[in-house]
């Protein structure tokens, strides 16, 4: 459901999420995230292959940002090219206006920056 990758130069992480991010998956979701928090200073949580997100999920995220800022770590959103998600946080009231400027190829949703 998740996979893992440290880059221990850069004290960086990616968690990617390869599964739902519903409702039923939330408890072990979350606990994942702590565990890649526990680990890295700036952590990007890839969903570009997360097949399903409901509000649960999206809550999840909201969450995460909130408990990384005040560790004082970094937290990105990984959309890639996974329109339903992107369309779902439209949806839900979550225009992409915190997209953070990594570049193409590590565009993120959420920047630590409140």
């Amino acid at each position: 459901m998740t996979r893992w990758s440290f880059d221990a130069e850069n004290n960086s992480g990616v968690l990617t999420i390869e599964g739902d991010m519903t409702i039923h998956h939330v408890v072990d979701l979350k606990d994942r995230l702590v565990e890649a928090f526990d680990k890295a200073e700036r952590v990007t949580i890839d969903v570009s292959s997360a097949p399903a997100v409901d509000v649960a999920g999206v809550q999840l995220l909201c969450a995460c940002q909130r408990f990384s800022i005040g560790r004082g770590k970094s937290m990105c959103l990984r959309l890639g090219g996974n329109t339903r998600f992107a369309q779902f946080l439209s949806d839900v009231g979550l225009a992409q206006d915190f997209i953070c400027d990594h570049g193409k190829e590590n565009e993120c949703f959420w920047t630590s920056a409140s």
